[in-house]
């Protein structure tokens, strides 16, 4: 891997929480590829190999109390914005992590 470490953004986790149109699969898990991108996807598509692995999940995200208020396109929950900018920072400083394992200069 080269270049900046990929980075997760209140909007990605937001995403998760979202409800979809009706007919579509649940986005419950986001993923990261080899080549740093950020995917949206089911635990079934993971397991079938046909995405990265996973970063985030809608249930660690509810688990954690961080909700969005219903019918508002996205926003968060009073109360959730500190919580989830912790749980970001936790999991922006492991890919950096990664991503400088991997063999990526800082």
């Amino acid at each position: 891997m080269t270049g900046r470490p990929p980075r997760l953004s209140r909007a990605h986790a937001v995403a998760l929480l979202l409800p979809l149109p009706a007919g579509r699969p649940a986005r419950t898990v986001l993923t990261l590829t080899d080549d740093t991108t950020f995917g949206f996807a089911t635990p079934d598509a993971v397991l079938a190999g046909q995405s990265g692995r996973i970063v985030l999940t809608r249930a660690e995200l509810l688990d954690s109390g961080i909700r969005v208020v219903p019918g508002t396109g996205g926003r968060l929950a009073p109360g959730c914005g500190a919580r989830l900018d912790q749980m970001l920072g936790y999991l922006n400083a492991w890919l950096a992590d990664d991503h400088q394992a991997a063999g990526a200069p800082r």
